[in-house]
């Protein structure tokens, strides 16, 4: 008889629990996700922080949740990126308590990731049912273009800013200092500060004010190319930048890429402050290189507003092996004296009258002229 009434206790604590279970199980269940960094350098690594919290009197003894962080994700395509990841972590969640866990992301490349729901899943406590519930949740990160040594990018560097003091026709003024700042590799022996240097035991070099602005326009084909010669087309605008930027020389962006959040097309404003850096950054994370490209670069320079290029150095960077966006840009008013960088050399043997054309191979990372 005793084996009876256990019997019939256990049947009905079984149902009972699991009545219970299927009624309250996601009540007062709440999942935050966070990025541990808002944006790192590709090839970084980075870190989601993942909290789970359970403030009702039911403990789940078996509790799992999984989410796919999705790299360029569109809004208007609805579109996933092939290098989604998809991770899952099974814990026990008590009642009444929260479980903080971190997940780790390696070897990260450039683009814009993003968490934006999360499938929650839990058993009774006899596991015998199985209960799950997809919920929105949102948390994103930036990855921006990895960054090429500043002594890779000398030659053009220094031959940019050679173009830019010949085209303002100005000269530093020498009572007029602007800012002491950390030596470049293509900074002029002349305007080491010895003094300051001395004081912090590290080479400081002067920084003057000129009579005129300077500037860079930053001009993409992201139409041409393969997609590694497009990444590092990337990294080039990018490294660049930050070092004119650095440098005080302002700098502005126009691409026929993509936006891979808006889909609009990739404009970035003038900007000389330093931190204008994070700006064209996350410009260049967001180019979302999936989406097939209609516009020439042709058309799209023939587009460009022409107070654009007035006073600004314009700088070309395109992977196209024909020739035909060298002869674009050479044919464009007001690119006469400005730069073509051809990515992986292609081009060596155009003809590149009106313009500079500097050949950059991305495999040995070097520049040719």
């Amino acid at each position: 008889m005793l084996l009876v009434w256990i019997a019939l206790g256990s049947a009905i604590l079984f149902f009972v629990q699991r009545s219970i279970y299927s009624k309250y199980w996601d009540q007062k269940l709440r999942i935050d996700f966070q990025f541990s960094e808002n944006a790192v350098n590709e090839g970084e690594a980075a870190g989601i922080l993942e909290r789970s919290v359970n403030r009702k009197i039911l403990p789940l003894a078996s509790y799992e949740y999984q989410y796919v962080v999705k790299r360029n994700y569109s809004a208007s395509q609805k579109k996933i990126d092939r290098n989604n990841m998809m991770l899952r972590r099974k814990l026990a969640l008590p009642a009444r308590r929260a479980v903080t866990n971190r997940a780790k992301l390696n070897g990260l490349t450039r683009g814009v990731y993003t968490v934006s729901e999360v499938k929650l899943s839990a058993w009774d406590l006899f596991h015998s049912l199985h209960m799950e519930r997809t919920t929105d949740c949102f948390t994103t990160m930036t990855v921006y273009p990895a960054k090429i040594p500043v002594q890779k990018l000398s030659l053009p560097v220094r031959m940019m800013l050679g173009s830019i003091t010949t085209r303002r026709m100005a000269q530093e003024d020498p009572f007029a200092l602007k800012a002491i700042r950390p030596y470049e590799i293509y900074d002029s022996p002349r305007l080491i500060n010895w003094k300051a240097s001395a004081r912090t035991g590290e080479l400081k070099v002067n920084q003057f004010e000129y009579s005129t602005d300077e500037a860079l326009l930053f001009l993409l084909d992201m139409g041409n190319g393969s997609e590694a010669d497009k990444e590092e087309m990337l990294r080039l605008a990018s490294s660049l930048s930050q070092l004119f930027l650095r440098r005080g020389v302002g700098v502005s962006l126009l691409a026929n890429g993509r936006n891979c959040i808006s889909g609009l097309p990739i404009r970035v404003r003038f900007g000389a402050n330093p931190e204008h850096r994070f700006t064209v950054d996350s410009a260049l994370a967001q180019i979302n290189l999936e989406t097939p490209e209609t516009e020439s670069f042709r058309s799209f320079l023939a587009a460009v507003p022409t107070e654009a290029l007035r006073g600004a150095l314009p700088v070309a960077i395109s992977a196209d092996p024909s020739g035909e966006a060298l002869r674009a840009f050479q044919e464009t008013p007001g690119t006469k004296g400005g730069y073509f960088l051809s990515v992986n050399g292609q081009g060596r043997t155009s003809n590149a009258d009106g313009v500079h054309l500097l050949n950059w191979n991305a495999e040995e990372k070097e520049v040719r002229l």
